[in-house]
Parts: C-alpha cells; structure tokens; sequence
C-alpha cells in the first residue's frame, strides 16, 4: 500500500487524475486512511463502469433526459476524484444538452468511453 501511495504523489505529465487531490482526501501515515482510499478508488471503479455503460445505452437509444442525468452523476465523480479529462467531457456534453444540442452531446459519448479507458489504466497501474 504505501507503494500505492508513493506513486500516486509523483509528479507526471500528461495524467487523467489529479492524483494531489486524491491525495489531499486521507492521512498518508494512517493505514486505516490507506484502506478507505483503496476502497474508494475500487468504488469508483466499478461505479464508473456502470455509469459509462449506461450514458453508451441511453446515447444509442437517443433518451436526452436520461443521459443528462447519467452525465451530470459523471460530472460530480469526475469533479470529487480530479478525473479532469473526463469532467471537460461530460461539462461539454450537458453544454450542448443546454443548448438543446443531444445529437452533439451523444456524439461526445464514444470520447467518454475512450478516456474512461485510459483513466481505468492510469489507475489500474498506480
């Protein structure tokens, strides 16, 4: 675990995650805070997977209403855990939605599973 962490509070280019934001939310001496970051980060994870699966089914099916609420849902995990590539996308896509704009919004969608994909990796080898 404190590898993890180690990690974690490298300073890289080009990363998805603000990784001094994750940081920022325990104690890096506390095991038990290490714990409840590793359970987060596994919440994540599989909570992303379904939201990404779910904005992929309501584009296909062009359902606006449920797709805005599957991207704003996004938009505050993105926010809370520094996943900043995936928060420009998902703010851009409820601009367009504002705007009365879904083709365009869905048309985001394919992004969003790319660099879903690419976070999942970022944080699958910290």
């Amino acid at each position: 675990m404190e590898d993890f962490l180690l990690v974690l509070s490298e300073s890289e280019d080009n990363l998805l995650i603000d990784w001094n934001r994750i940081n920022s939310l325990i104690d890096s001496d506390s095991d038990e805070d290490k714990a409840w970051l590793k359970d987060m980060i596994d919440t994540l994870v599989s909570n992303m997977e379904e939201r990404i699966k779910n904005i992929s089914s309501y584009s296909e099916l062009r359902d606006a209403i449920k797709f805005k609420s599957e991207i704003h849902q996004i938009k505050g995990v993105a926010s809370n855990f520094g996943l900043m590539d995936l928060y420009d996308l998902v703010l851009k896509a409820e601009g367009l939605l504002q705007q009365d704009l879904p083709d365009e919004a869905f048309q985001i969608t394919q992004s969003l599973v790319v660099v879903w994909e690419q976070t999942k990796q970022e944080i699958i080898t910290k």
